[in-house]
């Protein structure tokens, strides 16, 4: 990676007004509309992430790990389990979403 080029393009992007800026994410977006994802989905997905590592915390276990093991009939039955499962299924589905419009 050229870290020297990725210093001064920050730079001059920082050195730009409020108009500037927002003239280059449009021409960004034009160029490459797929690597643009809506504010709103980023909330969305921010608010799963943050679901998910609470029940992190909470059982000492990643949400993928947790997955597996739930789905294997190895966790039980309790209801956190079942919320947490569908907050993991919907994170990683919108994950392989965003990659399958990335690539």
């Amino acid at each position: 990676m050229n870290t020297k080029l990725v210093e001064c393009i920050a730079q001059i992007i920082l050195s730009l007004s409020e108009e500037e800026r927002e003239l280059l994410e449009t021409k960004i977006t034009a160029a490459a509309p797929s690597l643009k994802v809506p504010q709103s989905i980023q909330k969305d997905i921010l608010d799963l992430e943050n679901r998910l590592k609470t029940f992190e915390a909470q059982y000492d276990m990643s949400s993928s790990s947790f997955y597996q093991q739930f789905k294997a009939g190895k966790l039980g039955d309790a209801m956190d389990f079942f919320e947490w499962s569908v907050f993991y299924e919907i994170w990683d589905n919108t994950q392989k979403q965003l990659a399958s419009t990335q690539s």
